[in-house]
Order: structure tokens, then sequence, then C-alpha cells
């Protein structure tokens, strides 16, 4: 089934992306597509797997290699200046471990955008798959889209540095709809009712990142701008023109978080919480689709 005129918007937010992860999953599981794509951070790197159609790739790279030292800890930081084993994640596991199937998310009819945050400007960048070979998206601008200030390193894609598209926009609707797609399908990562506070790292980001003023005045924005953002998928989705997939049970998985066990679990809820909430999502296909064809008209 495949949704004309409908975008597939995917918030990040590191170790809870495998709450994203059980949900596409379960989309899958559905044959549901869609011919537009849009992820940041860990929605980025789990839509870019959704893209792909690798069913089982998203559960192996969000939940099976956590517990390996190469992909997160403090020893990474101490050793490599990130938290995140980025050449691990990025090389490692697309490559070898947990093969991404290159030419398919290249040749797919899908449109797929990762966003990244530019350090000079403090402006989101929207990358398209189709512009770019597809090793260099993985290993490039996933990984700029994934490259949490602080803790991870600036990536340099053509001349210009960049760090996490979480930083300018957290969750991509704007981008989706201006590109066309009147109707979307929106995966968040917080519980409803969740309110973003100002970030407490800005006295540490304004030494880490002082070349780059304006992308800490993006960090001490962002909550500004991300709850904005809440506020206007609230309203299109009582509008009818959003369709939200949202944690139910108390979201208990960390941002930077290691347990295997609770990253399974949640996994698990995204799934379990997408499959019970299929049949709305097929009913406002079906309620929405002469809506939907005339606006594409």
């Amino acid at each position: 089934m495949l949704l004309e005129n409908t975008g597939l918007v995917l918030e990040g937010g590191g170790m809870r992306g495998s709450y994203t992860s059980g949900v596409l999953d379960a989309l899958m599981d559905e044959g549901i597509e869609f011919p537009y794509v849009i992820g940041v951070s860990a929605g980025a790197n789990n839509g870019a797997n959704f893209v792909a159609r690798q069913r089982e790739r998203n559960k192996r790279v969000f939940v099976d290699f956590v517990g390996d030292k190469r992909y997160s800890g403090w020893g990474n930081l101490f050793k490599k200046g990130m938290y995140f084993g980025m050449d691990f994640l990025f090389d490692d596991l697309p490559n070898r471990l947990a093969p991404f199937d290159y030419q398919t998310f290249y040749e797919t009819p899908t449109i797929f955008y990762a966003c990244a945050t530019d350090c000079v400007t403090g402006r989101a960048t929207y990358f398209r798959q189709k512009d770019y070979d597809p090793r260099f998206f993985m290993e490039k601008i996933l990984r700029a889209s994934s490259s949490v200030p602080i803790i991870c390193k600036p990536v340099e894609i053509d001349g210009r540095m960049y760090l996490d598209g979480g930083v300018s926009d957290s969750i991509p609707l704007e981008k989706s709809m201006a590109d066309g797609n009147a109707f979307n399908v929106v995966v968040l990562t917080r519980n409803k009712g969740y309110v973003k506070k100002p970030t407490r790292s800005i006295p540490l980001a304004t030494m880490v990142l002082a070349r780059y003023p304006k992308f800490v005045q993006a960090m001490k924005n962002r909550h500004i701008m991300y709850n904005r953002c809440l506020n206007k998928i609230l309203e299109l989705e009582a509008e009818g023109r959003v369709f939200v997939f949202r944690p139910q049970a108390k979201i208990e998985v960390s941002m930077t978080d290691r347990n295997v066990d609770k990253i399974e679990k949640l996994y698990r809820q995204g799934y379990s919480e997408a499959m019970e909430r299929m049949k709305d999502l097929k009913e406002w296909i079906k309620r929405t689709s002469g809506a939907r064809r005339a606006e594409k008209a």
C-alpha cells in the first residue's frame, strides 16, 4: 500500500530511536510504503533502513549491537573524543557486521532526506539520498545527522561542517509539508504531553563550540522550536492531516542508554503499539484518500 501525497516524518532521540525501529518494522509487515521519508539523527538512520526495505536491520543496529563496547560509552569519548563509536556505527556495521543495502537505498523511487545542522549558520540542511553516492550518504551524511554536539565531532560535507540535525529541526514536518506532502505520518520518541526544557549544556557548548556561535544559539533556541512544532503537530492531528505514532507507555530509555534489556523492550513497545493502532492508521488512510488525491491533482 503506497500512500500518495503523504510523508513519513521521523524524530531522532538517540537510543529512544529503538521505539521508531519497532514502529517501522510494523509498517513494513503491513506493507505500508511512502513516496517521501525524512528523518533526523536516529530517525534518519531508521528511515534509511526503511527505505532500503531491510526489515530486520533497524533492530540489529538499535538493539542487537548495543552491548558492544565499540557502540558507545565513555571509553570511546576518552579515546576518540566521541561518546558514540561513529566509525563502528557508520563503517563496521553497514559494511561488514550488519550490511546495508546501498543499491536498493539509492534506486528506490522513494525520496529520502536526512537533516543535519550547519555549524556555521546554525540552520538545517536537508540532504537527499539521490544526490549522493549511497556509501558517502551513509558514512558522512547519516553520521553528521547523528553527531550529538559536545560528545561527537563535526563532520565535513562539501567543505562545510555539520552536527546533529535535531538542533535545528528536531521533527522536520515543515520540510515535508513544504515539499508538497499535505498529509504526514509522524513517529515521535517522546510521550504525549512532553515539554522540552532549555538545554543545560549551553555553558559547556559555548566553550567547546566557540568557533560556531550561531550553532550554539540554535542550541539555546532548540526547546522553543521543538515545543512549537509539537503544538503544530497537535493542531494538524486534530484536523486529520497528521497521524502520529508516539510512545503510549512511559519512556524509560535515555538518549545515551546502554541497557540492552530496556532498549529491546522499547523496540517491542514500538512494534506492539504500532500494530495496535494499525486499524486506526488504515481508517485514517481511507478517510483522507479523497482529499489526498484532490490535493495531488
